[in-house]
């Protein structure tokens, strides 16, 4: 697994690292190869219930578009909470636990397999492996939370998690109501904010795995691995919000980062936004170009307004 956690920690450890590469005859030289591997009031109402083949078939608009492009000449993103200013979560080693191990530093293995860990149970994921597929039926997270602040609109948003997958679903709400509220997302100019509510809404932030999800975004084409933002859904892929996707974390995107992105890309469908591209080499990418798919030249980036 690619880990890029607290970073005083990860500077340290790789900087221990370093000296007994330096010190070991026969160290291995070449750096090894990267691995891919959010005042609350609460009303307690879980809404569990089945999904029905066909759900989500009509009408695609340009805000309400698949992360695969199959028709328009876009190609498919196969689809990274919160990372405020000081948040631990972007720095570490890419080293795997077996090279770690064949050079004499299991004990330096297993605390990076420990960091990974944590960075996972931030993202509420509590295995270190997701389903093709799981129960099938979607689970509210019960409860409300207000906006942190004012703003021009307040958008109500559902957070949704499949049956069966190895998800603290309360963790994973805080995680995407962090995103969509980040100084640095759609709210950036006060336009909105969002308020979490487990009644039926607009906007439904979903985490389903392949298999629910290619029945959630039907009519289009997910085959298991992509994600997509439409019919009042943004719905990201399980094994994606697990792993990433390599354009982006091998483009030096962190695995945190890349929820990120998931969560502002597919909501900024709902909100209007079709996709973009890389605006020149070495840009910043903008949010709505698929960067699970392709980085077209541009740095991996989560962000709406990426110059905060």
């Amino acid at each position: 697994m690619r880990v890029r956690d607290d970073l005083p920690l990860a500077l340290a450890l790789v900087g221990v690292l370093a000296g007994v590469l330096v010190a070991t005859p026969g160290a291995a030289t070449e750096s090894p190869a990267p691995v891919v591997g959010p005042d609350t009031q609460t009303s307690v109402r879980a809404v569990p219930g089945p999904v029905r083949e066909g759900d989500g078939a009509d009408r695609q608009s340009d805000g309400d578009r698949l992360d695969r492009g199959e028709d328009d000449g876009d190609d498919g993103d196969r689809s990274d909470g919160d990372a405020d200013d000081g948040d631990p979560s972007d720095v570490a080693a890419d080293l795997t636990t077996p090279e770690l191990a064949g050079i004499g530093l299991p004990w330096l293995a297993s605390t990076l397999d420990s960091l990974a860990a944590v960075e996972r149970g931030r993202a509420g994921l509590t295995g270190p492996t997701v389903p093709a597929s799981a129960s099938g039926e979607l689970i509210t997270v019960p409860g409300s939370q207000d906006a942190p602040r004012e703003a021009a609109t307040v958008r109500q948003v559902r957070v949704q998690v499949e049956d069966g997958l190895p998800v603290d679903a309360e963790v994973f709400a805080d995680f995407v109501m962090g995103v969509l509220n980040d100084r640095r997302g759609w709210g950036h100019d006060d336009s909105v904010a969002f308020a979490r509510t487990d009644q039926p809404v607009a906007i439904s932030v979903v985490l389903a795995s392949g298999a629910l999800t290619d029945t959630l975004c039907a009519p289009l084409r997910t085959l298991g691995e992509y994600s997509c933002g439409r019919n009042q859904r943004a719905v990201l892929n399980a094994e994606r919000w697990s792993d990433g996707a390599e354009p982006f974390l091998g483009g030096g995107g962190t695995l945190t980062e890349y929820r990120q992105y998931l969560v502002n890309h597919e909501v900024g469908h709902l909100l209007g936004r079709p996709h973009t591209g890389c605006p020149a080499e070495g840009e910043t990418a903008p949010v709505m170009l698929q960067q699970s798919l392709r980085m077209e030249g541009c740095v991996p980036n989560a962000w709406p307004d990426a110059e905060h």
